[in-house]
């Protein structure tokens, strides 16, 4: 479905679709020129019977969103903003396994396109040279019984310079035209991003979480490293030593006692 007329626009759903070989991801795309959050769109969408698979892009977001109450700056015509509406036959329990999933999707993305070498600090974001270019934010709709669907939220800093950037956030964040000193195809990115992920979630439907998390630990930016979290109000501290089958992050706290941190009760993480 098309929603921008632009023939100069640079970033259509036919130029992905024409270079796009994938069976299902994808195949429908409800492109904007510009929404207050990608995520919202598709949602609604998703409770509207959409397809799994079925994407929402947009070439800016108003009120795009990170974690928690964070937001996600969204110029226009720099970044690839996108949702993806899936429909995973497990329990909501293991929704988690989607975030990893997509983190490694998007790190393979990247590193396929440019000569990036991107790492996945847990639980969602995407970092270059230790720098954020990248966030991952789902939302589910979910009964005891299984989940009805789950929207994954996708945002890259692609073609930003310094000055699409907020100044409070080039401290800490940045894009892969930044670090790699030119620009990258956002049409080329995106059709690899969406062929990744229709390969890693077929294979975590049939194969379950083992190949996922082998991938996600060898792109790891928080193993190894002390980790503070603020989860639920309380301090939690100590080495990352691993990930569980359900994507909670391990914690060797002092004492040597080991903890799971579910990314849901986090408020606050920080490694070093």
């Amino acid at each position: 479905m098309e929603h921008s007329s632009d023939p100069n626009n640079s970033y259509l759903p036919e130029q992905i679709k024409k270079i796009l070989k994938n069976r299902w991801l994808g195949h429908t795309i409800h492109h904007y020129r510009q929404l207050d959050s990608t995520n919202l769109t598709a949602m609604e969408l998703a409770q509207q019977g959409a397809p799994e698979g079925t994407a929402v892009l947009a070439d800016q977001q108003l009120r795009g969103r990170g974690r928690g109450s964070r937001s996600w700056h969204s110029p226009p015509g720099v970044g690839v903003y996108c949702s993806i509406i899936f429909r995973p036959k497990f329990l909501p329990s293991m929704a988690q396994l989607i975030t990893l999933m997509t983190a490694v999707a998007v790190a393979r993305a990247v590193s396929l396109k440019t000569s990036l070498s991107p790492q996945i600090k847990w639980p969602n974001d995407i970092l270059v040279n230790d720098k954020k270019v990248g966030g991952i934010l789902s939302e589910a709709e979910a009964s005891p019984s299984g989940i009805k669907h789950l929207v994954v939220g996708i945002g890259i800093n692609v073609n930003h310079t310094s000055t699409d950037l907020p100044e409070e956030l080039l401290i800490g964040a940045s894009s892969l035209r930044l670090e790699l000193g030119e620009p990258v195809e956002r049409v080329a990115l995106t059709a690899q991003l969406f062929m990744e992920l229709e390969s890693f979630y077929e294979r975590l439907q049939q194969e379950g979480s083992a190949m996922i998390l082998e991938q996600w630990r060898s792109l790891s930016a928080t193993l190894g490293r002390r980790v503070r979290v603020i989860q639920k109000d309380k301090l939690v501290e100590g080495i990352a030593v691993d990930v569980t089958e359900e994507g909670a992050l391990l914690l060797r706290e002092e004492k040597g006692s080991l903890t799971a941190v579910h990314a849901g009760e986090v408020r606050h993480l920080r490694t070093s």
